[in-house]
């Protein structure tokens, strides 16, 4: 059967209770280095690492052998790992933020877990909708993985065979591209699933807290 590819998205409001962040670390800047993956690397909140940094003018300029002071929030927490295809959409996102001089969104780990949840349940049960069989509407799932959030947007998608060809049909559907330029999001996480009847399936959870 050939495989076909379905994109769609979500939008709720809600208020919920902040989470806590990890251990510390310092850091030297290296080639190519940017905050977003300091921040990635530590699973770290960008704007936290920016705080602690009053010596950065421009956040989005930073050099080589420059050392990045990691905040220390106490011991740090497991989540799970991301692959190389969660981390390019994240990447994609905020490359594309960045060139239209937005804020850049942070990474949250457990929006990762989350997202990457999603796309094992639509990879596994077959489906590509935002109401999943197991966990409910995202905001009904984000409030059972005890996510902090005031506002949340699903893109969700399946069939695409890359990171980047999933990112260009976001872009090129009006209401995915405002979901991923959002000026008041704050938060990004990503999850990424093959297999099934369609092959790929890809969810982005952007949040506001």
């Amino acid at each position: 059967m050939q495989k076909y590819k379905a994109i769609s998205l979500f939008f709720f409001i809600i208020l919920l209770t902040p989470q806590p962040a990890g251990a510390a670390a310092d850091y030297r800047v290296e080639q190519k280095d940017t905050l977003w993956e300091i921040a990635l690397r530590f699973q770290r909140d960008l704007q936290e690492i920016i705080n602690s940094n009053p010596q950065i003018e421009n956040p989005d300029l930073i050099f080589p052998g420059e050392v990045i002071i990691i905040p220390d929030h106490g011991k740090k927490i497991a989540m799970p790992k991301m692959d190389q295809n969660e981390n390019k959409l994240m990447r994609l996102a905020n490359e594309k933020r960045r060139e239209l001089r937005l804020k850049p969104l942070s990474v949250d780990l457990k929006l990762n877990g989350a997202a990457q949840k999603k796309s094992l349940d639509m990879m596994k049960l077959q489906y590509v909708s935002h109401n999943s069989p197991t966990y409910g509407n995202p905001t009904e799932m984000l409030r059972n993985q005890q996510i902090s959030f005031r506002t949340v947007k699903e893109n969700i998608g399946a069939g695409y065979k890359t990171a980047d060809e999933m990112f260009d049909a976001w872009m090129n559907s009006a209401v995915h591209r405002e979901n991923i330029l959002n000026k008041k999001a704050t938060h990004i996480g990503s999850g990424y699933s093959q297999g099934g009847l369609h092959g790929h399936y890809w969810t982005i959870f952007i949040v506001e807290k």
